[in-house]
């Protein structure tokens, strides 16, 4: 697989979007990719506490909540994972002094669900209308038991893989930003899962142009 790869030769979860879903938030998102579910709120720019106020940028927070309703710390640590993104997408600088909650919750969970969660939150974020310095897309591959490498698995092929790798690209040059991963591979199962999801990640993005047009008046 080389880096030149055709996102026509990919085919990824059947993917759709509802923006606004809630009523009461600056920005919402549903999207499901395959069976997989996730539901983002945006709120903010906000007034905060000044011990969490800076001068330069605004003060993100991003809530992650399972459908079991305790977190653990692997999801923790997808909080974490899912903030970072969102971080360095928005453009802080010109909301000082405030805050922005992003709060994410599983609805179902049948793979895929740190991409899907991922792809949800940037949708949200875009129907909020905070200012973004890029638009970002996430894609997951598992690794199998004998080294192959899977793009955008199946539920059963979660269950079963020998690895899951998650990869978030930027719109601007397709520049990887965030890179996640559980299990054990090798390096050239990760340079071929990383040049798949490259390639793939035109699709979130060119699905991403749908909904915004969609939604909009004005583009």
């Amino acid at each position: 697989m080389t880096e030149a790869a055709d996102s026509k030769e990919f085919k990824l979860k059947h993917m759709k979007c509802e923006l606004n879903a809630l009523s009461k938030s600056d920005g919402s998102a549903i999207l499901s990719q395959g069976e997989t579910v996730a539901l983002v709120s945006v709120n903010g720019p906000l007034d905060i506490k000044v011990q969490n106020q800076s001068i330069e940028k605004c003060y993100l927070e991003v809530l992650f909540c399972t459908k079991g309703g305790r977190p653990s710390v692997p999801d923790r640590y997808k909080e974490h994972v899912i903030r970072q993104t969102c971080e360095m997408a928005i453009t802080g600088s010109l909301y000082p002094r405030t805050g922005i909650t992003v709060t994410i919750q599983e609805l179902e969970d049948y793979g895929g669900l740190l991409s899907c969660a991922i792809n949800c939150a940037c949708l949200a974020l875009l129907n909020s209308g905070l200012a973004m310095r890029y638009v970002f897309a996430a894609v997951s591959c598992a690794v199998d038991e004998v080294g192959n490498v899977v793009l955008e698995p199946s539920y059963q092929e979660v269950t079963n893989a020998k690895a899951i790798l998650n990869f978030v690209f930027d719109s601007r040059n397709k520049n990887l930003i965030t890179s996640f991963s559980e299990g054990i591979f090798s390096e050239a199962a990760y340079e071929e899962a990383l040049a798949m999801s490259r390639a793939a990640s035109d699709l979130v993005f060119s699905f991403y142009r749908d909904i915004v047009t969609k939604y909009s008046n004005v583009i």
